[in-house]
């Protein structure tokens, strides 16, 4: 007989709920939809399971989403001007390579479309740090912590759309027939 060596990865699915994970790598890409997306891997977590945060831009045209992910793992920034009011100016590279071993908190739940798979969130939250624009306390990362699972209730948990042009379950919608009106007269409210 011969001798045989093998590899036993992991001890299964890690646990649902919060870790406090550092970054092993991460990398932009884009979709089919010209979506452009940062992928992000995990030192304590399988290489299968990955975060995947799509650029969202605000009314006036600022990216909060991935810009999210470089302020809370407190990496990338660049140069801080102090603005009026007590505002800061933050100018962040967003190389993903300066992401690499820095911290996050993530939310790991379980797929509404297969519960034996695991999901990363795409909404961290920060740990306790302190830099040059901002402090994050015990108390700052819990209410980040606590927005992450509002999301996640309100849009990830039953399969309901997504803000990143995916959907989770179809979502039915009911149409009222249109009731008609066969006469306004001058004395009616005007509806608006």
């Amino acid at each position: 007989m011969a001798t045989r060596t093998m590899t036993v990865r992991g001890g299964g699915r890690p646990a649902l709920g919060w870790h406090e994970v550092t970054i092993k790598k991460a990398a932009f890409d884009t979709n089919t939809n010209d979506s452009t997306f940062l992928d992000i891997w995990f030192n304590e977590l399988p290489e299968t399971l990955n975060m995947r945060v799509y650029e969202a831009f605000d009314k006036a045209g600022n990216e909060f989403a991935v810009g999210g992910v470089f302020r809370f793992a407190n990496a990338g920034i660049t140069t801080v001007l102090d603005g009026p009011n007590g505002e800061k100016s933050v100018t962040i590279d967003d190389n993903p390579n300066g992401l690499r071993d820095h911290k996050l908190n993530v939310y790991l739940y379980s797929d509404p479309k297969n519960s034996k798979y695991s999901r990363v969130l795409k909404q961290a939250a920060p740990t306790v740090f302190t830099n040059e624009v901002e402090q994050f306390t015990e108390e700052d990362v819990k209410y980040w912590m606590t927005r992450a699972e509002d999301y996640y209730e309100k849009w990830v948990k039953n399969g309901a759309p997504t803000m990143n042009g995916t959907t989770g379950h179809t979502v039915g919608t009911t149409v009222e027939p249109v009731k008609t009106v066969e006469k306004e007269t001058a004395t009616e409210a005007i509806p608006f």
